[in-house]
């Protein structure tokens, strides 16, 4: 039996989940073919919730929901719950001026939004070929200015995400959330992202010559950044997924996680909540006639 899930992540730090190709002492992140979108992939998000659940609920919940792993002379377990890549909803905007003072607000696209719509089974609009927000006006980045119409009540709520939102975020980030959002055309996005990711100098100290040089260059995620992610079960008839196993995992996809690189100087940290949180149906009833 498979179903099919929502869930979101919201980032509490800088996150770096490392891509491929060599730029020199630039350390990149992953990204999306397609879009060149930064994004967390899967097997991140898995591997983090699987060294969770065997802490938490021991090798044979962990070996149940997520497969044995191969050893030697072993063969690979079939997983009973899966994930899909974390992909951006939303991005942080620090370096935006309107009215002449710095503001602070999440920026997304049409893209974007489309593909959260038929992933959560939200309800789907069609925005203007211009910048649109919660807060009409001229806004500036950089050399740029961008116009900003006012979003209307069936766009507003087109960007709703699905559920509720984790008890930690529906105070001050929520309320800000819905008072500032931009969304902008797909290609007025991909250059702005050029400014909304995180990077930081990292130097290497030479004790010998009095002093520092470069040594490599960190681009991140931006902390604030919103995600969502597929998830869901494919249950077996034979050692089927417990209720009991169900509960550890939602344990964990309403708490925190880490994930990707550098968590040894705090990165990576992520609060994680989903919209579903019941079990899949026939849970007991494929687990008991498994015991049987």
């Amino acid at each position: 039996m498979t179903d099919f899930r929502v869930g979101y992540l919201y980032s509490l730090s800088p996150i770096h989940c490392g891509g491929e190709g060599d730029l020199g002492n630039i350390l990149d992140i992953a990204r999306e073919v397609h879009t060149h979108f930064p994004y967390i992939p899967g097997s991140s998000l898995r591997g983090s919730l699987r060294e969770e659940v065997r802490q938490l609920g021991g090798k044979t919940v962990c070996d149940r929901l997520f497969g044995q792993e191969l050893g030697d002379g072993e063969t690979m377990g079939v997983h009973q719950v899966w994930f899909g890549d974390s992909r951006l909803l939303w991005v942080p905007m620090r370096t935006m001026t309107r009215q002449g003072k710095d503001i602070f607000t999440w920026v997304s696209c049409h893209s974007l939004l489309r593909d959260h719509a038929l992933i959560s089974r939200q309800p789907s609009v069609m925005f203007p070929d211009q910048a649109v927000g919660d807060r009409a006006g001229s806004y500036t980045i950089a050399d740029a200015q961008i116009q900003v119409g006012a979003l209307s009540e069936a766009q507003k709520k087109a960007l709703d995400l699905a559920g509720q939102w984790h008890e930690n975020l529906q105070g001050s980030v929520q309320t800000t959330w819905h008072k500032s959002r931009i969304i902008l055309p797909d290609a007025d996005f991909q250059v702005l992202m050029e400014h909304s990711l995180w990077t930081q100098i990292r130097n290497k100290i030479q004790e010998d010559a009095g002093g520092a040089e470069v040594f490599w260059t960190d681009v991140c995620i931006p902390r604030d950044t919103i995600f969502y992610y597929a998830w869901g079960y494919n249950l077996l008839k034979e050692n089927a997924v417990t209720g009991a196993d169900h509960a550890v995992l939602l344990d964990l996809l309403q708490g925190l996680l880490q994930v990707g690189g550098q968590a040894n100087i705090g990165r990576g940290w992520l609060q994680s909540w989903i919209a579903q949180t019941e079990a899949p149906r026939n849970i007991e009833k494929l687990s008991t006639a498994a015991e049987a």
